[in-house]
């Protein structure tokens, strides 16, 4: 086998909360992850050009180079499988916006240890990858699987959950992007007034209940997402305005979701979200665990 290509789906947030802060700085999350239909394509390639890590990207603003989250995963490869002697051409189009809260670099990290894995045969357990990969990204683990999935610790430990209601989802990312590390200073600073329910969030996944789903989801870090972007404001009352299920900011921003029951209400949703930003995507939950080992 020369070659590997994979699609890197990313992921919203349906609920995420914080519950704490570990000695090390990391904050403690509770989180339900949901894959979703959006992906970047990644091809990996084997044995071509000079020896080393060789990244291209269709966007000229994504580095290239050992700063690149796929890079990092690939050199923790190769290091974990003893694998000194080596030569890998690594391609992404990437269609997931970048500072969005979707994980498209972490989605891509996790094709890339599955395409690796699969290029040179190497079987690493999941356990051991998510030890390996979680310092270098802490959505990683969840893209190991996809799905649905209560994420807890920093993002490591994962639950398998019933999957999302069949529904049409529309996300919207502002121009502006969200810098995670100031939004976590500007929580530590804010603290966090109300917590979503988690617990009520997983109980309307097990009844496939939208409603309860929504009328118990959040997100802690919204508050003080907002006043670093207010246009996700805008982007949130507009999704609400048209019918949303549910609107939320997923991660740390600065894409808004909104889940519609109707497809036809959900591309209407879209087209008027355009007048704000061009980034607007309609896709779909992926409701299958997908493992990418």
């Amino acid at each position: 086998m020369k070659s590997v290509t994979l699609r890197a789906y990313a992921k919203i947030n349906i609920s995420l909360d914080v519950v704490g802060k570990r000695e090390d700085g990391y904050h403690l999350l509770r989180s339900v992850f949901q894959g979703i239909s959006l992906y970047d394509d990644i091809r990996v390639v084997r044995g071509e050009g000079e020896k080393g890590i060789a990244i291209t990207c269709n966007l000229p603003y994504i580095p290239t180079d050992q700063r690149n989250i796929v890079h990092k995963v690939a050199t923790a490869f190769f290091k974990e499988a003893g694998i000194a002697d080596y030569s890998v051409a690594i391609d992404l189009q990437k269609k997931i916006p970048s500072g969005a809260g979707l994980g498209g670099g972490s989605a891509d990290g996790a094709a890339v240890f599955s395409a690796l894995c699969r290029l040179y045969e190497v079987s690493i357990p999941t356990a051991r990858a998510i030890e390996i990969l979680t310092p270098l990204g802490a959505d990683i683990p969840f893209f190991l699987h996809s799905g649905t999935m209560l994420a807890e610790g920093i993002g490591e430990i994962l639950s398998p959950l019933p999957p999302l209601p069949e529904c049409h989802i529309v996300l919207a990312k502002p121009r502006a992007g969200a810098n995670t590390k100031a939004i976590f200073t500007a929580l530590a600073g804010a603290g966090i007034p109300a917590h979503p329910d988690t617990d009520g969030v997983i109980e309307g996944l097990k009844n496939q209940d939208l409603s309860l789903i929504a009328k118990s989801a959040g997100n802690v870090l919204e508050n003080v997402t907002i006043p670093l972007c207010p246009p996700i404001q805008r982007l949130k009352e507009t999704l609400q305005q048209q019918g949303a299920t549910l609107a939320l900011m997923t991660g740390s921003g600065s894409t808004v979701f909104g889940i519609f029951e109707n497809e036809k209400a959900a591309r209407n949703a879209a087209r008027v979200l355009k007048k704000y930003t061009q980034n607007v995507f309609t896709v779909r939950p992926i409701c299958r665990p997908m493992r990418t080992e």
